[in-house]
Parts: C-alpha cells; sequence; structure tokens
C-alpha cells in the first residue's frame, strides 16, 4: 500500500511539473525589444506616460548611469519618475534638437517572469550644424508582471569618451 502511495504521489508530480508552458524565446526575446525600444522612443518624443507604462513602479525600481565624468544612481519609482521628467532633461530634448537612437547586439537571459538585457547604443542629436554622438552600453532588467514586460533597473554606461578600448580577447594574451 506504501509503495501504491508513494507510486501515485510520484505520478501526480510528473505530470503536473510537465504541465508547465515552455518559454517562448523567439517571441519573448521580441516583446523585451519592443517595451526598451517603445520605453526610448517616448522618452525622446516627451511621452512621459508612455514611458512610465513601461516600467515597474515600486520601491526596488533602479536605475544608474555613468560616464567619464559623471554617475548617478536612484532608487524607487517615484525618484525614477522624477527624473524622467525632471526640468534638467528639457534642454537635451527640446523641440529644435533632432534625436535618433540605435540599438543592436542585443545579448539576453530569460525566464518565465524576468529576463536581463544587454544592448549597445548609439545615440545621436543634432542641432543646427553641430551633431553628437554617444555611444554606451545599456543593461535592463525586466519583470514580467500580469504577461507584460515591464522595466525593473536601466543601467546606461557610456563607452564615449574613453581613451582606450580593449576588445575581451585582447585580454586574453
Amino acid at each position: 500500500m506504501k509503495n501504491m502511495i508513494l507510486w501515485v504521489f510520484s505520478a501526480v508530480m510528473l505530470t503536473f511539473s510537465g504541465c508547465q508552458q515552455p518559454i517562448d524565446y523567439e517571441k519573448e526575446r521580441q516583446a523585451i525589444i519592443d517595451v526598451i525600444n517603445l520605453e526610448t522612443q517616448a522618452y525622446v518624443d516627451r511621452d512621459m506616460e508612455t514611458v512610465f507604462s513601461t516600467h515597474v513602479h515600486d520601491s526596488l525600481n533602479m536605475r544608474l548611469t555613468a560616464g567619464t565624468d559623471d554617475y548617478v544612481f536612484i532608487e524607487g519609482w517615484d525618484a525614477h519618475a522624477k527624473h524622467l521628467a525632471g526640468d534638467e532633461t528639457e534642454d537635451d530634448l527640446g523641440p529644435n534638437v533632432h534625436i535618433q537612437v540605435e540599438k543592436s547586439n542585443y545579448r539576453m537571459k530569460i525566464y518565465p517572469n524576468s529576463a536581463f538585457v544587454v544592448c549597445d547604443q548609439t545615440w545621436t542629436s543634432a542641432y543646427d550644424d553641430d551633431t553628437t554622438e554617444i555611444k554606451s552600453i545599456q543593461v535592463r532588467f525586466l519583470e514580467k508582471i500580469e504577461g507584460e514586460w515591464k522595466i525593473s533597473f536601466v543601467s546606461f554606461i557610456g563607452t564615449s569618451g574613453y581613451k582606450q578600448h580593449i576588445e575581451p580577447e585582447e585580454l586574453e594574451d
């Protein structure tokens, strides 16, 4: 009798563990890229309602930006939202500034309800005859909430302005 109960219990556990839907990586990858691109374009367009809709609104939402001369660390959705919509960004996103953002080289680790994403970004802004190009590496952590991907962590690491760049294969010598 004990063996029968153990066998039935094992069969039930195997049945339920096998019912979990496998992750459709290509579908999830595209959905994640779409959310990241939506957030970026909405930010350029100063559409804060759309930007805010792409983020997790909790106390653990974080942003870390770093460049050659400065860094900013923000913790909590309220502080992050204030930073995104703040007056200090108005000069960078004025109506006379033409901005183009290109993301490439996506690398992702996708789980059922979270994803870790790294990509390269080139931000080009033009004002009259003055053009500025800023290259960076973006690191993001997303959570799947009620079936939708939301950004929980953003890191912008500026790679422009450094005197030297070492390729990983150069470190192996």
